[in-house]
């Protein structure tokens, strides 16, 4: 076998290079999309919890209205929490959550609460096909 000259080595150390700064950069876009749902993860379960005390403490959810309706100044996030600002809005928001938890649970539930059907088992290649209702053939 042939030796490699010091230009073919030098090219050679350069493609391990890039080889390897490419693979840094992927690691490093994996760890930043991995932060990203670390943080939305949290933020998710920071609201459910504020959301779950806003319910049963008065003094709380004033807080927060104030404190939301001090920060929210753009027209669009004031619509998406406007139960949360006012509290004529978060009591009628409660009333109607009320009214439509009651109606499910005495059978007036809508066509879209009833759950699906589960799905029917794929078939697994190599697998016999399954027989509905019928003896098994072994």
């Amino acid at each position: 076998m042939a030796r490699k000259t010091t230009d073919q080595m030098i090219a050679d150390e350069e493609r391990k290079a890039e080889q390897a700064k490419a693979r840094m950069a992927e690691l490093k876009a994996k760890q930043r999309a991995e932060l990203r749902r670390k943080d939305t993860h949290r933020k998710v379960v920071s609201g459910a919890i504020l959301m779950a005390h806003i319910k049963i403490d008065p003094q709380f959810r004033r807080a927060v209205q104030a404190a939301f309706n001090k920060a929210v100044t753009s027209p669009k996030l004031r619509a998406v929490l406007a139960d949360l600002l006012d509290e004529r809005a978060f009591q009628e928001a409660q009333r109607t959550a009320e009214e439509e938890a009651a109606a499910e649970c005495i059978g007036e539930a809508t066509p879209q609460s009833v759950p699906p059907e589960p799905p029917s088992r794929p078939h697994r290649p190599g697998a016999a096909p399954a027989r509905p209702n019928g003896p098994s053939q072994a």
